[in-house]
Parts: C-alpha cells; sequence; structure tokens
C-alpha cells in the first residue's frame, strides 16, 4: 500500500501558517504550507532540535498586520526581521511573549499607534529598529528601562514632546547606537545623557 503523508507541522509552523493565510501579498511564502517541513520554509531558520529561531522576511512586499501571528508559539525565536514590508496596524502588544527574542527590526513599514511599552519586558533584546513608520510616544509611565538594548532605532516616527525620558536611566547602560531623527522633538539633549548613557557611542537627533 502506497501511503502519502504530509510533513509534520511544528505548533510555530501551524502559528505561521495562519499568519500567512491573513496576508494579502504572499508570493515568497509559496513553500510555507503542510508538504515541506517547517525549517524548510523560506525565511525560516531552525535549531537542531527543529524548533524556530529566526523569520527573516524583509523587503518581500508582504501586505497584512501582525494581528494574526501568535507569538506564545515561539519559545525559542532570537530575530524577527520583517523590515521594508506593508505591514500596517498597531505592533501588537504580546510582542513582549517572545521571551528570547534578541533582534527585532520591523523599520520600513506602515505601523501606527504607540509604542508598546511592553517591549521593555524582553529579557534579552539587544536590538530594536521601528524607524520608519507612523508610530507615536510610548505610555512613559509604564515604560520599562531597555537594559539590554545596544541598538534603538525610531526615526523617522511620529514622536514629540523632549527628550525620550526612559533614556534616562542608569540601568540602559548597555545603549551604544540611538536614532532619533526625523521626528519631531523640541528642547535640547540632557546635559546628563553621558552620565545616564555611558557606552553610547552615536546619537542622531
Amino acid at each position: 500500500m502506497l501511503l502519502c503523508m504530509a510533513s509534520a507541522i511544528s505548533p510555530e509552523g501551524e502559528a505561521l501558517l495562519r499568519w500567512k493565510s491573513t496576508l494579502l501579498n504572499s508570493t515568497y511564502l509559496s513553500s510555507w504550507s503542510h508538504a515541506e517541513s517547517t525549517c524548510d520554509w523560506f525565511g525560516v531558520t531552525c535549531d537542531n532540535a527543529g524548533h524556530v529561531t529566526a523569520l527573516e522576511l524583509s523587503w518581500f512586499s508582504l501586505n497584512g498586520t501582525l494581528n494574526a501571528l501568535y507569538f506564545p508559539a515561539f519559545r525559542n525565536i532570537t530575530t524577527l526581521d520583517l523590515c521594508g514590508n506593508n505591514l500596517i496596524g498597531t505592533i501588537p502588544e504580546n510582542i513582549s511573549l517572545l521571551l528570547t527574542l534578541a533582534y527585532l527590526d520591523l523599520s520600513n513599514n506602515y505601523f501606527v499607534g504607540a509604542i508598546p511599552h511592553q517591549l521593555g519586558k524582553l529579557p534579552w533584546i539587544r536590538y530594536i529598529d521601528l524607524g520608519n513608520n507612523y508610530l507615536t510616544n510610548p505610555d512613559p509611565a509604564k515604560f520599562s528601562p531597555l537594559s539590554t538594548v545596544q541598538t534603538l532605532h525610531l526615526n523617522d516616527n511620529n514622536l514629540n514632546g523632549t527628550f525620550p525620558q526612559f533614556i534616562l536611566n542608569r540601568t540602559n547602560v548597555r545603549l551604544k547606537d540611538f536614532d532619533l531623527s526625523g521626528n519631531f522633538f523640541s528642547g535640547s539633549i540632557p546635559e546628563t545623557l553621558p552620565d545616564m548613557v555611558p557606552n553610547l557611542l552615536f546619537l542622531d537627533e
């Protein structure tokens, strides 16, 4: 008897397929199907145990939102790169459930709304690029210090007011690269910045 069996799909794979079904342009994701192992899908990297560790889909004209992407399924992901697409809507608050995430690039999309303060709950995050969107100020009362972040790009959004207060915290000792250019800030850079962020090498305001 000849049996035809589809490749086993991981929980991460099921989550990605559900997200794909909501995207308007998923031409580059043709390999995402039950006929292929999740780890063989375009833009997906796995570890030896078959868990998704990276999703890299920059500049592929994906149209849609992140609302249907079930973040709790990704317990081992370290890299999420969706730069340069046509993603819209807000950045979901439950992105904070990506507890192993170290690299996040959502730049050059069409995201709106406040930068989610839940980003401050990512324990291993090193790199955040949210530049070239339409994001507004996070709630400073809720935004936790980004104690592990070395690179933070918030350029070319709709941020305004004075210099972001969540940066002026002694726990931001690892921050080296900070880009605020192309926003609507007023006032001067605080004189205490070198003391508060001692490792800062690049600042663009």
